[in-house]
């Protein structure tokens, strides 16, 4: 009888398993407005942040959508609006009138995003990626990543004296705390409709130097007159196969002095 029960449960521990997976939730960016306060030279640069959220499921997902004023000079979050809350209970599901199969989740307010941008006088930008023109190098060690690339264009004539190409340090350290900063205040300005445990994106554990890649570097600047300068962008994926799905977002970075 030992000898059976043993076969029966070699069997069963042979089969593939369907337990549900772990909640994933990957975020993507996009650029739409630089603006700032007055109409003067901007203050912020305006993305869309996608979440896409598996729900702990197989089938199920959740996309979330909101609008992000991030501030040029340091990389804050100042500004955030909840844009949209969608609910996709998967091809399995059984859809009637009154329980379709993709629910739109109403919010208390709904905001356009492009009224959001234009009422802080936000433009539509300029944005050129970095080419064999753009003569970048990038050197990374332990510590971070310096960037080299030509100074970025003025409305007009530069001023005399300027260089001809401009120095930027990414710190690790610091890009951890401003992809773990930017993470925490969506999910607190903008709670989880479901949450398995502990959700994925407080506190996640990554390492930059492994874990984090420059997809690409971007010159952007504002369609409006004036002196005012353009300025160099990173957009950054985070991802390791344990504790982090794929995380992007954009960073300006930061001259050397």
């Amino acid at each position: 009888m030992r000898i059976f029960f043993a076969l029966v449960f070699t069997l069963f521990a042979s089969l593939p398993a369907h337990a549900s997976p772990p909640q994933v939730i990957s975020v993507e960016e996009t650029l739409i407005s630089i603006g700032g306060p007055g109409g003067g030279p901007g203050q912020f640069i305006f993305v869309l942040r996608e979440l896409k959220d598996n729900m702990g499921s197989h089938s199920r997902r959740q996309i979330d959508v909101v609008l992000i004023a991030r501030s040029i000079a340091t990389n804050d979050d100042v500004y955030l609006w909840p844009i949209s809350r969608t609910l996709d209970n998967g091809p399995g599901h059984v859809e009637t009138d009154g329980n379709p199969r993709v629910v739109t989740v109403p919010l208390d307010e709904e905001y356009n995003p492009w009224r959001v941008a234009d009422i802080h006088h936000g433009g539509h930008p300029n944005q050129i990626k970095a080419d064999e023109n753009s003569g970048i190098e990038v050197l990374s060690n332990k510590d971070g990543v310096l960037i080299s690339v030509k100074t970025p264009s003025f409305a007009y004539d530069p001023p005399e004296g300027t260089p001809e190409r401009t120095s930027y340090w990414v710190s690790y350290g610091k890009l951890a705390k401003e992809f773990e900063y930017s993470l925490s205040n969506t999910r607190y300005s903008f709670r989880p409709y479901f949450i398995e445990s502990t959700d994925p994106l407080i506190s996640p554990q990554f390492n930059p130097e492994q874990d984090c890649k420059f997809d690409y570097f971007a010159e952007l600047s504002e369609q409006t007159d004036g002196a005012q300068q353009g300025f160099w962008v990173a957009y950054v994926t985070c991802e390791n196969e344990n504790t982090m799905a794929p995380v992007s977002m954009f960073i300006t970075l930061q001259p050397l002095p």
